[in-house]
C-alpha cells in the first residue's frame, strides 16, 4: 500500500513520474545507501515545484543513484509505515522525528536513520540555487560502503 501511495503521490506532484522514479520507502530494509526524503502533502504546489524542478531532474540524471535514494513521506494524514528498526509508525510521527513538519521539507537520512544533514525547509524563490544547494548536500554525505 506504501508503495501505491508513494507511486500516487508522484504521479499528482509532477505529473510525468514512472514508477522507478521514487524508491518505495522500505527503511527496515538494508541498503547502504542514504535517503533523501520529501516531506509532503496533497495540495502543496511548493512541493510540486521542487519535485518537478529539482527532485525529478536529480532522479533522472542518475548522477547520485549509488549515494542516495529518493522518496517521499505523505503528512497529509497519519499513514501507517515501517521505521529503520523493523517497528511500525505513521508518517507524521516519522517526519516529526525529523522536524518534516512542514512542507516541502527535505531531510537526508542514513540507512539506520541518523540525520546526516540539517532538513532543508520550503522552496525559496531562487530555484538554481536551491538546487545547487541540494546537490552540494547530497555530495556532502558521507561515502556509502
Amino acid at each position: 500500500m506504501q508503495r501505491l501511495l508513494g507511486l500516487f503521490l508522484a504521479t499528482v506532484l509532477s505529473g510525468t513520474v514512472v514508477a522507478s522514479d521514487l524508491e518505495d520507502p522500505k527503511f527496515d530494509q538494508r541498503d547502504p545507501r542514504h535517503w533523501v526524503v520529501m516531506v509532503t502533502q496533497p495540495g502543496c504546489s511548493f512541493c510540486a515545484r521542487l519535485e518537478k524542478e529539482i527532485l525529478q531532474p536529480l532522479r533522472a540524471s542518475d548522477s547520485f543513484s549509488s549515494k542516495v535514494r529518493f522518496t517521499a513521506v505523505d503528512i497529509g494524514a497519519a499513514i501507517p509505515m515501517t521505521d529503520f528498526d523493523g517497528s511500525r509508525t505513521t508518517t507524521v510521527k516519522f517526519a516529526s522525528r525529523y522536524q518534516g513538519f512542514g512542507t516541502p521539507t527535505l531531510l537526508f537520512i542514513s540507512s539506520n536513520g541518523e540525520v546526516l544533514a540539517p532538513p532543508k525547509f520550503g522552496v525559496p524563490d531562487i530555484i538554481d540555487f536551491y538546487a545547487y544547494e541540494i546537490e552540494e548536500t547530497i555530495r556532502g554525505l558521507p561515502a556509502v560502503n
